[in-house]
C-alpha cells in the first residue's frame, strides 16, 4: 500500500522503483457495502500526490499521462491530480519532470482514496551541457564514411566506435588538451591533438588513408551542446535539414515569454488565440488546412487534452529543444502519427551519462 500522507519510507521507494506496480491506498475511512447492499459504483475518484523520493517534498508542474483512459494532467503546486470518475482497473501511467528521473508503472484503481508516487532526482538538474567530442571519420580517397573505426582517448581511458553513418560520441570528458586515436584494419592509425572546453562539443572530422601519405588536416569546430538533445538525435536530425530547430542556446537568446512565442516564426506555423485572449495555440498549416500538430513531451505523446496548449505544459526555462515538422516528410518514423504535422519538445536534465 503507499502512503497518504507524509514522505515516502525506504521500503516504500525500493518497491516503488522495483516492481512499479503502483496500488491505490484507500481513503482513511471506507464505505464497505454489505452483502445485501447495492453493488459498488463502476467509477471511482482518486487523488494522487507526487513526491520527491529524496526530500518527500510535492513536486509541482510533473506531466502526469494515461493513455488507456486519454487522460493528461499537471500536478498543481502541492503535487496533486485527480482522477475522476474513471473506471475500476489497472492503467499504465508515464510521469515525466526534467529534474527528476521519468517513472513508469502500473496503476490499480479499485477505491476512492488518495496515494503517493515518489520521483527520484537526477544528477544535476538544470546542467546539461556536453563536455566532449563528436565527429565524422571518412576515407581520404573517396570521402565515404568508414563504420567500426575505433576512436580512443587514451588519457581519458575512454574508447567507442564509429556507426554505420562514420560518426561517433565521446561524452563526459575532462577540459584540456587530449590526444585522440582512431584506428581500423586496413587504414593507417592516426592520432590527432583536440582542444577540450568544459560545456562545450568540439566537433572533428577526420580522414584515414589506406597508405602513409600526407592527411588532410582535420577539421574542428566548437559549439555548445546539450547532452539531452545529442543523446535523443536532435542535432544530426538538424544537421539532415528536414524541420525546424529551436535549441537550448536559441531560447536563451530570444528569452521567450510562453514556448509559443519561440516557434512563431517558423514557415506554416502560426499562433492562434482564444477569442476571450486566454490561451495561445500552435496550428500547422498542411495541404493547404490548418490544424492542431500532435505533441510530444520527452518523446511520450499528449493525449486527452482537447484544446490545450503547450504553454500550459512546460516553460521555456526548461525546455531543451523543440522540433517542429510540418508532415509526415523528415518526421522520425516513431512519431508518424499525423499528417498534421508533430512537435517534439525536450527538456533539460542533468548531463547524461556516456554510453
Amino acid at each position: 500500500m503507499l502512503r497518504t500522507s507524509g514522505p515516502p519510507s525506504t521500503a516504500f521507494r525500493t518497491a516503488l522503483r522495483r516492481a512499479l506496480l503502483l496500488a491505490v491506498a484507500a481513503s482513511a475511512t471506507v464505505f464497505r457495502a454489505s452483502a445485501q447492499e447495492a453493488a459498488e459504483p463502476s467509477t471511482v475518484t482518486v487523488t494522487g500526490t507526487v513526491v520527491s523520493d529524496a526530500t518527500g517534498d510535492p513536486i509541482a508542474e510533473v506531466i502526469v499521462l494515461a493513455e488507456q483512459l486519454g487522460l493528461t494532467f499537471v500536478t498543481d503546486a502541492q503535487g496533486q491530480f485527480v482522477f475522476e470518475e474513471v473506471p475500476r482497473g489497472v492503467y499504465a501511467i508515464d510521469l515525466i519532470h526534467k529534474d527528476y528521473e521519468r517513472l513508469e508503472g502500473d496503476l490499480s484503481i479499485d477505491q476512492p482514496g488518495s496515494f503517493v508516487l515518489a520521483m527520484t532526482p537526477t544528477s544535476g538538474p538544470g546542467a546539461g551541457f556536453m563536455t566532449g567530442v563528436v565527429g565524422l571519420v571518412t576515407d581520404q580517397a573517396s570521402g565515404d564514411p568508414i563504420a567500426d573505426v575505433v576512436v580512443s582517448v587514451p588519457l581519458a581511458g575512454r574508447v567507442t566506435r564509429t556507426g554505420a553513418n562514420g560518426r561517433f560520441r565521446v561524452a563526459e570528458m575532462v577540459a584540456g588538451r587530449q590526444e585522440i586515436r582512431f584506428s581500423h584494419l586496413g587504414y593507417v592509425e592516426r592520432t590527432e591533438s583536440v582542444d577540450i572546453q568544459m560545456g562545450r562539443v568540439t566537433t572533428v572530422r577526420v580522414a584515414l588513408d589506406v597508405n602513409a601519405i600526407a592527411l588532410d588536416p582535420i577539421e574542428v569546430t566548437v559549439d555548445r551542446r546539450d547532452a539531452t538533445l545529442e543523446d535523443r538525435g536532435f542535432y544530426q536530425r538538424e544537421e539532415d535539414g528536414w524541420g525546424y530547430f529551436v535549441d537550448r542556446e536559441d531560447l536563451e537568446a530570444r528569452n521567450p515569454i510562453e514556448l509559443t512565442d519561440a516557434l512563431n516564426r517558423f514557415p506554416g506555423v502560426r499562433i492562434v488565440s482564444d477569442p476571450g485572449g486566454g490561451q495561445r495555440h500552435l496550428r500547422i498549416r498542411s495541404f493547404g488546412d490548418e490544424c492542431l500538430p500532435v505533441i510530444f513531451i520527452d518523446g511520450v505523446r499528449m493525449i486527452g487534452r482537447g484544446g490545450y496548449s503547450i504553454n500550459d505544459m512546460v516553460d521555456p526555462s526548461v525546455v531543451a529543444g523543440v522540433e517542429v515538422y510540418r508532415g509526415v516528410a523528415g518526421t522520425p518514423p516513431q512519431y508518424w502519427v499525423s499528417s498534421c504535422g508533430v512537435v517534439l519538445i525536450w527538456l533539460r536534465r542533468g548531463e547524461s551519462r556516456a554510453r
